[in-house]
């Protein structure tokens, strides 16, 4: 369900953008920017920088694996060439943090909760 209202919202354009555009803007919370961003900063060596639209990238390269996180107002955007090493410190890091993220990977058709409810056992 929320794959499906994303991948659609990625891949669509004119007024069904809009219509999902507000749809997502319903169900997700605004990600606290700065806080994100000192979390993140000690893995990030290369550069650091805001956007015109107010997003804030992270960039860092080392021993030929690339790490790029942008921080917008309700997305948190991870691209990671390499080792799944450096994109598992990142999920460690947000899910001590903040928990309640969804992540999903188009690419793979795959996707989760950074730190998913635990189900509880009634006797």
């Amino acid at each position: 369900m929320f794959f499906n209202l994303f991948h659609q919202y990625a891949h669509v354009s004119g007024s069904l953008k809009n219509v999902l555009s507000r749809q997502i803007h319903y169900i997700t919370k605004p990600i606290p920017l700065l806080s994100v961003h000192h979390v993140l900063q000690p893995l990030f060596s290369d550069t650091s920088n805001m956007t015109k639209t107010g997003a804030c990238q992270l960039l860092s390269k080392k021993e030929g694996q690339v790490l790029e996180v942008t921080i917008e107002e309700r997305m948190l955007q991870l691209n990671v060439y390499g080792s799944y090493d450096t994109e598992t410190a990142v999920f460690e890091i947000l899910r001590n943090f903040k928990g309640d993220l969804l992540a999903i990977d188009y690419d793979h058709k795959r996707f989760g909760w950074i730190k998913p409810v635990k189900e509880r056992k009634f006797v």
